[in-house]
């Protein structure tokens, strides 16, 4: 928010909705690839966010100076969990078409096995005229 305080107005009216078009991108990336077969390729863009959010939650241990480690763990813990909230956004589309997928799985499996029982009586009744 600081960067948009000095910010003239010209320059918002380019920025903010070029911000909300990148999201809207990559949100549109991360259901794309959760829609694939492969379970991992949904998981690429939350474990990315992941890392960078413990990176740069962590990160702040290791530049202090010796005197400065006073409420540091606290203000890393808490920097870790508001950089994690994109990991717990772009982790919905994901579970959500693995649930999907797993019901029409399920589904299938349902009509397999009722075809082969509906066509084996089918047989019994044509071998019984």
């Amino acid at each position: 928010m600081q960067a948009l305080m000095g910010m003239s107005v010209d320059k918002m009216v380019i920025v903010l909705p070029s911000a909300l078009i990148g999201m809207y991108l990559i949100i549109l990336l991360q259901k794309t690839l959760s829609e694939r077969q492969n379970p991992y390729a949904g998981l690429i863009i939350p474990v990315l966010c992941f890392v960078a959010a413990t990176f740069l939650a962590v990160r702040p241990l290791f530049v202090a100076e010796p005197g400065q480690y006073e409420g540091l763990g606290v203000f890393c813990l808490r920097m870790w969990l508001t950089f994690n909230i994109p990991t717990i956004v772009f982790m919905f589309p994901y579970i959500r078409q693995r649930k999907l997928m797993k019901a029409i799985a399920e589904e299938m499996t349902q009509q397999e096995s009722q075809e082969p029982a509906a066509g084996s009586s089918a047989d019994i009744g044509a071998a019984a005229d």
